[in-house]
């Protein structure tokens, strides 16, 4: 529905590069969300920061883009979807920039949420240039999956980009780097499209709920906080954890209110009143929570197999592979109709392949080769999963909620996020706690293998002629890294074992939900054609 039927792009620009453009603005948008994804040791040491400070960078991000989502509807029925994009693209130039000057972590965070509020822009308009580009009854599947691929790429993309930049500049040209990269966007979109097209008539911004908007954006940074530094603190242990706790659920309670009090607010929560908006919801968390295993399967191959980041691009191009195919391929089966519970459970089932496969070859010896497969079948589990859900849980409210249950959706795979940030965290400190004091109960005296083991580290650093001190020193040392590698590897290990069961008590719960479903509509159909 554009305005005047002014055309978003001038007469002359042939399909083929409008769809290029969209491509490029898509990319724009989100390679900033996992630039530290896959590189977070060179942001610790670039900033001084703690690992936590650079996950929690990428959780608020996130919380800034979710936050703008809900302004975003009222927001581009002001402007052309020209300037909005000029304006999105300002807004991470400008943050790049600073970024690359400034080593200041408070204004490196502040950036980041500037960085949020820019993908969430760019991202609206490219869905709204998607969707009139297809066929109506094509629109939806072929949109989300173009839309929905490039958010699941972007962070093996991103993390393709960053080692490749960080093995031949220092860290601070990654901004510089993003910053080139959005100069032919840029051109692009001026030459390309109209200024006054339209996707909407202009509406003022007025009755806009911003206060709303404070509430839960506020609510989003503080609940992705606790998550990410909440094992850390030790939970409610800690006052501040505590007190931000409270803090957010105050809030998270004046914002329900809030939105079920005035007339227009950023997200209308009678869509809660379906039980299957409901459950949708509940797939979404479900889905981000396991499928954020994959980041120990790359921790795993640095640390244990010691393998340079370099090297990982061949598994990471495998996981985009698993996404890129499986997301066509599913998005055919959702437009003949086929069953999305079944292509749900499918997508679950090829995610625990994965968690079986990892648990047969995660060890102390490995090559790179043995986790492309596993990589590919992750980004495949993703593929297949992601549009269906989303399908399932947009059609299971009326056409008129569909805005709110999309814009709620990526809220609740922000929660998904956190929380499997939060779930690993714990898991991972609890496991490494236990095989430590597993091992510690091993290593005694009375232990033979013991005892051979560093006799055989001893005769190697001997072979090089070191002398008995330097050949003690070294010897403790690769122990210590030995042990280290082991606790970490075995860490692993139950962490998946602990994910594999998780999934397949949620693939039961499915089947039942599904099961009960079916029958509800059958005593239905069966009560209706008595009564007639």
């Amino acid at each position: 529905m554009q305005v005047a039927h002014i055309p978003v792009f001038r007469a002359w620009v042939p399909e083929w590069l409008a769809r290029l453009v969209i491509f490029a603005i898509l990319l724009t948008s989100l390679l900033g969300f996992g630039l530290y994804s896959g590189n977070a040791e060179s942001a610790i040491g670039y900033y001084g920061m703690e690992p936590t400070d650079v996950l929690y960078s990428i959780v608020l991000l996130y919380a800034a883009g979710v936050g703008f989502f809900g302004l975003d509807y009222r927001i581009v029925k002001n402007l052309s979807p020209r300037k909005y994009i000029l304006a999105g693209i300002a807004l991470n130039f400008i943050t790049y920039a600073v970024c690359f000057y400034t080593k200041h972590i408070g204004v490196f965070m502040v950036c980041r949420f500037g960085q949020g509020i820019a993908c969430a822009l760019l991202c609206s308009v490219v869905l709204n240039l998607i969707f009139p580009r297809l066929h109506v009854t094509r629109s939806r599947a072929i949109g989300y999956t173009v839309f929905y691929g490039g958010l699941q790429t972007s962070l093996p993309i991103a993390a393709i980009y960053c080692t490749t930049m960080l093995h031949y500049f220092d860290f601070q040209w990654l901004f510089y780097g993003l910053c080139v990269m959005m100069v032919p966007t840029l051109l692009l979109v001026l030459v390309t499209m109209n200024a006054h097209a339209r996707f909407h008539k202009k509406v003022p911004l007025y009755q806009v709920d911003w206060m709303g908007y404070l509430f839960y954006a506020v609510f989003c940074c503080v609940f992705g906080f606790v998550c990410v530094y909440g094992q850390q603190l030790n939970w409610l242990d800690s006052p501040l954890i505590l007190i931000l706790s409270g803090t957010g659920s105050v809030i998270l309670v004046l914002f329900v209110v809030r939105e079920l009090s005035i007339k227009r607010p950023l997200f209308d929560l009678k869509v809660f009143k379906y039980p299957f908006v409901t459950i949708g919801f509940f797939l979404l968390i479900a889905f981000y929570v396991f499928k954020g295993t994959n980041s120990l399967a790359y921790t795993h191959i640095q640390i244990a197999l010691g393998v340079d980041p370099l090297h990982l691009i061949p598994v990471w191009i495998a996981n985009i592979a698993g996404i890129v195919l499986a997301m066509f391929v599913t998005a055919r089966f959702v437009l003949k109709g086929r069953s999305l519970v079944g292509i749900i459970i499918t997508g679950f089932v090829v995610l625990g392949g994965f968690y079986v496969y990892m648990l047969n070859f995660v060890s102390v010896t490995g090559t790179t080769g043995q986790f492309i497969l596993p990589m590919m079948m992750h980004g495949a589990a993703c593929g297949i999963l992601f549009v269906p859900i989303v399908f399932f849980t947009v059609s299971a409210a009326p056409q008129k909620f569909a805005y709110n249950v999309s814009m709620l959706g990526i809220f609740f795979r922000f929660v998904g996020f956190c929380l499997s940030v939060g779930i690993n965290n714990y898991l991972q400190l609890y496991s490494r706690c236990v095989v430590r004091e597993k091992l510690r109960e091993s290593l005694n005296e009375m232990n033979p293998h013991l005892g051979q083991t560093v006799s055989r580290i001893q005769e190697g650093y001997s072979v090089f002629g070191n002398d008995p001190h330097t050949g003690s020193g070294g010897t403790s040392a690769y122990f210590d890294q030995l042990v280290r590698t082991q606790i970490i590897t075995r860490s692993i290990r139950d962490y998946y074992d602990v994910m594999l069961v998780g999934l397949v008590v949620l693939m039961l719960v499915i089947l039942m939900m599904a099961g009960i479903r079916y029958l509800l509509i059958n005593n239905d159909a069966v009560i209706h054609k008595d009564n007639g």
